[in-house]
């Protein structure tokens, strides 16, 4: 990937552009990188899609604003802004993690600017549920928030995040995996991308959530979970039940939550065949 600097209204953005044709960006989650799009994005490009696939905000340091929250409508907003830098009118988004989450609050903010979603790993959040059971199994959004989360991240060269990958996709093992690993920690190496990182979980809050959160975007979309995660498959058929018409969920056997990078020669396929409608 060739990423460059542009500047949009109110920050900056490091993103890479490839291709030509009908708008597409990638967005990444935690703790994960923009690479973990690589083999998508060729596959994209070749069918004829101009892709863009940004670094999150804060996960490069040019790219932090000072005061700059992280709370869902915000990171919206920068999918929407990153739209305006980049000279798109319209695009479909793709979002996995915090970019799953950041493509739920745009298509709610601006439908009319999303021709379509594809989201990975995280059911839209109007369907979560509080047993406790669920809170236990995503306890990291707890962990956190709280003032030592990034002395816990960083402690033993960040085995946290390698606690987080085993107990998020059991089953992923490899020379891919262990590369998207590495990548993540060093992108989060420094003191002011790794703040900006966990800063995601901060800003969002415990009580009452964030009325972006409860707009279910009426746009059309492929909502792929996988049996692994620790989100119940239901959520995700739930997700796309919400989502308007005709949308569908994709539930990936033995996959954790990357589903994408886990079981990619099946779920490819069905993300382009899904995206071919909209591309004209």
């Amino acid at each position: 990937m060739d990423f460059q600097t542009i500047s949009g209204e109110t920050q900056q953005y490091v993103v890479s552009t490839a291709g030509e044709g009908p708008d597409l960006v990638l967005l990444h989650g935690f703790p994960d990188t923009p690479y973990s799009w690589d083999e998508i994005e060729r596959v994209l490009v070749g069918a004829g899609w101009r892709v863009s696939v940004p670094w999150l905000r804060g996960y490069r340091q040019e790219t932090i604003v000072a005061g700059r929250r992280y709370d869902p409508e915000t990171i919206g907003r920068d999918a929407l802004g990153l739209l305006d830098a980049i000279g798109a009118s319209s695009a479909v988004l793709v979002g996995h993690d915090w970019g799953a989450l950041s493509t739920y609050s745009a298509a709610a903010l601006a439908p009319e600017r999303v021709r379509a979603i594809a989201t990975f790993g995280i059911p839209h959040p109007s369907v979560l549920e509080r047993s406790p059971s669920a809170l236990w199994a995503v306890r990291h959004f707890l962990a956190l928030k709280l003032p030592v989360a990034e002395r816990v991240c960083r402690r033993n060269d960040f085995a946290y995040l390698d606690e987080l990958y085993r107990r998020w996709s059991p089953s992923w093992f490899g020379p891919e995996r262990d590369e998207s690993l590495a990548r993540a920690k060093q992108a989060l190496s420094s003191p002011a991308t790794l703040t900006a990182a966990i800063d995601y979980y901060r800003d969002l809050p415990l009580g009452k959530p964030p009325a972006v959160t409860a707009l279910v975007p009426q746009v059309q979309g492929l909502v792929v979970g996988g049996t692994e995660d620790v989100a119940d498959v239901k959520l995700f058929r739930r997700t796309a039940e919400l989502l308007a018409q005709p949308s569908r969920a994709l539930i990936v056997e033995g996959a954790g939550h990357w589903p994408h990078r886990e079981k990619a020669a099946l779920v490819i396929p069905v993300l382009v065949e899904f995206l071919r409608p909209f591309a004209a």
